[in-house]
């Protein structure tokens, strides 16, 4: 199965990278082919709503902005299991991932269907917290608009357990990939 791992932090060896890896080690367990996008590295502009990529009234897959997302546009398409991976901030998504799901308006969004997504979420501060609640409604509400089966979602406080050092969790996560 191809997996599009989708790293929204801006610290490519912090937390969420940490649990993602480990999901991803689960994954490649499996024989899953896994292709990672750091976010962070790619230069992603504001969707600035101007529909040029609805001319066709679906989404062409092609936007007027020349950054980045035209080279991922195709990794999306081509993936059966999509896994976004960042940290909570201010019980949001970050900038990295944001910036990343608005510009998938220019896509067909029938060609969603069918596809897998997992979502794996890091946070500061203690528990109770209830950023990971509030951003696991986000994506399964994105995914059911989208006709994608929302597969699971792991959020990990790392207040005061960094990831690399929580064993249970990068236990969960590594389940999880090989769940896929």
């Amino acid at each position: 199965m191809n997996c599009l791992a989708l790293l929204g932090s801006p610290r490519k060896d912090g937390n969420t990278a940490a649990l993602l890896a480990s999901f991803l080690d689960g994954a490649a367990s499996k024989g899953h082919n896994v292709r990672t996008v750091l976010l962070q590295d790619r230069k992603i502009l504001p969707c600035t709503s101007c529909n040029g990529c609805k001319k066709d009234g679906k989404g062409t897959g092609r936007c007027v902005l020349a950054d980045d997302m035209a080279a991922l546009y195709p990794a999306v398409l081509e993936a059966e299991v999509i896994v976004h991976a960042f940290p909570i901030y201010w019980w949001s998504m970050p900038a990295q991932t944001k910036l990343f799901q608005d510009r998938l308006y220019a896509l067909d969004y029938g060609l969603f269907s069918g596809k897998k997504m997992y979502l794996l979420t890091t946070y500061g501060g203690e528990d109770p917290n209830s950023g990971p609640g509030i951003v696991e409604r986000t994506f399964r509400d994105i995914c059911d608009f989208l006709g994608m089966e929302f597969r699971g979602s792991l959020g990990v406080c790392s207040g005061s357990l960094p990831v690399q050092k929580n064993e249970t969790a990068l236990l969960q996560a590594k389940q999880m990939g090989t769940g896929i």
